[in-house]
């Protein structure tokens, strides 16, 4: 497998855990899963784009 397509679905796979993680608990440590959770969506999306152009 190609590491640009395994490095996209590992940070897909952290992202959905970490939101998933802080939907469960949305206290003070929740929304910072959320937001690291977004972030992480964010490096997939950034991930996605490159290996599409490729």
């Amino acid at each position: 497998m190609d590491k640009g397509l395994t490095l996209f679905i590992v940070v897909a796979v952290a992202a959905l855990c970490l939101l998933v993680a802080g939907v469960f608990l949305l206290a003070g440590l929740g929304w910072s899963l959320i937001a690291g959770g977004a972030a992480c969506l964010v490096a997939a999306g950034f991930i996605r784009k490159g290996l599409i152009l490729e």
